[in-house]
This record gives C-alpha cells, sequence and structure tokens, in this order.
C-alpha cells in the first residue's frame, strides 16, 4: 500500500510539473504571436506614412526593441515557474533533469539584450598614443565592453592598471534591479595559475536625474568553486538604466586588473 501511495504521488508531482510548463508554453506562444501581429502592424503603418523615406536599419531597431522586451519577459516567465518548483521542495522534481532547463536569469548586462559602455575611467595597460586619445580607443585591447559578452575566454576581458576604474553602462531598458553578479574565469585557464588580477572590492551605483543611489558594496571572493558570484542589492523601488561599476581592489596583482563579466538581475 505505500508503494502505491508512493507512485500515485510520483505520478500526480509529474503531472502537475507537466501542466506547469504546458502553461507556460502556450502563454509564450500567445506573446510571439502577438509580437510577429505587432511588428508586422509597425511595418504597415511606416510604410504607409507620405512621403516618408524608409530605411532598412530603422527598421531594423523598432523590430529588435520590440523582440527584445518579448523575449526579456518571457525569460522572466521562465525563471518565475522554476523559482516556484524549487519553492516547492519535492524531491521527484528537484532530482530530475527536465526538459524545462533553465539555468540562469535573464542578464540585463548583456550587449545582446542591448547593453553598453557609456563612459570609463581608468588607465588602460599600454599608454595610448595621441590618434587613439583623440578617437577614444585607449582601451582597444581590452575594452569594456568584454564585461557585457558572454565569451569567458582567457584575455576577453576589461583590462586595466592597477585595481582601481569606473565603467559606467546602460541597459537596453529600465529594471527593477534586485542583485548584482561577476564572474572571472578559473585559475586553471591563466598562465601559472596566477588569479591575483581578479577584482575583489566592488561597488556599484544606479544613476538618475536626481543623483546616485548605491545599490551596494560587494566583494567577489576568490572561491575556484564558485567563478560566478551573486550579490543581493539594497531594496529599491525605482527602475533604473544607469548603473556605474566602481572596482576599488583586486586579490594582490600589482600591475592591472581584469573584470570578465557583470550580471544585472531584475525585473522590468
Amino acid at each position: 500500500m505505500r508503494i502505491c501511495w508512493s507512485y500515485f504521488l510520483s505520478v500526480a508531482l509529474i503531472c502537475f510539473f507537466a501542466y506547469t510548463v504546458l502553461s507556460g508554453y502556450l502563454e509564450n506562444s500567445k506573446k510571439l504571436e502577438k509580437l510577429r501581429k505587432d511588428v508586422e502592424e509597425m511595418t504597415q503603418v511606416v510604410l504607409a506614412k507620405p512621403g516618408a523615406r524608409i530605411e532598412s536599419r530603422f527598421l531594423s531597431e523598432i523590430i529588435e526593441n520590440a523582440v527584445v522586451k518579448c523575449v526579456n519577459s518571457i525569460w522572466d516567465d521562465l525563471y518565475a515557474i522554476k523559482k516556484a518548483l524549487k519553492k516547492q521542495q519535492y524531491p521527484l522534481i528537484a532530482s530530475s533533469k527536465s526538459f524545462l532547463s533553465v539555468e540562469e536569469r535573464v542578464n540585463y548586462a548583456s550587449e545582446d539584450l542591448g547593453a553598453k559602455v557609456i563612459s570609463i575611467e581608468g588607465q588602460p595597460l599600454c599608454t595610448p598614443n595621441f590618434l587613439k586619445r583623440l578617437s577614444g580607443l585607449e582601451f582597444e585591447a581590452n575594452p569594456p565592453v568584454h564585461m557585457l559578452r558572454t565569451g569567458m575566454e582567457p584575455g576577453n576581458c576589461f583590462a586595466f592598471r592597477n585595481d582601481s576604474a569606473n565603467v559606467t553602462i546602460k541597459l537596453s531598458e529600465p529594471v527593477l534591479i534586485d542583485n548584482i553578479g561577476l564572474e572571472h574565469i578559473s585559475k586553471k585557464l591563466i598562465p601559472g595559475e596566477d588569479n591575483r588580477a581578479a577584482p575583489k572590492d566592488f561597488a556599484v551605483f544606479a544613476i538618475s536625474e536626481h543623483g546616485d543611489e548605491l545599490l551596494g558594496k560587494f566583494r567577489y571572493a576568490d572561491n575556484q568553486n564558485k567563478l560566478r558570484q551573486t550579490f543581493g542589492v539594497l531594496q529599491s523601488v525605482k527602475k533604473y538604466d544607469l548603473l556605474r561599476f566602481q572596482f576599488t581592489s583586486n586579490h594582490g596583482h600589482p600591475m592591472y586588473t581584469c573584470v570578465y563579466r557583470i550580471f544585472v538581475y531584475g525585473k522590468m
């Protein structure tokens, strides 16, 4: 009898899980269909405008913005489903490798989603010549945009001299931020396994017309078992799209610091 009840409970849990996933899939399908119709309507409106000169780049920007908003919303929904399932703490579901594999939340500090670097305060590794300074290419070899990209190959980082620098980034949309993340590569991938150039202490500020708001001061630990680390921010009820990352120390390298990837989590 006990085995029967266990079997019945397992089947019920699997059915509940499948229903939850299917509901989310149907909802996201509706969103994608709505997105398709919205794009068609926008295209027709723009093309029908009298005397307007239509450029492919202009249409691409409109479509890209609409797609980014829809995809972000879908990922947020999938993360919410995953979080709700984890809260149930069912051993059967927690240990199974389901077809719904959402390993992380939406990173709004991603170049793929439209995030970009606005300004840099720091010293490049190599002293730039006059032309590079004039054209703003001081950090051409290891630009801060690397922090917004997914590639984690050795050397694909934002590198600056000594241990301090400020970088201001702009997200594609204002976000109610709840977590900040930082990731460094394994020291096994670094020549001599010298990991001292990894950032250590840093702070993040939200920038608005009313002034800067401190989201938190954090410390990235030299933990090879946890290369990606996330930190909760100070509670805020406002959405922001301008952030300043203030790096103030590394793990002991006397010459330079390398920042590989940053993360900004929240809700739109």
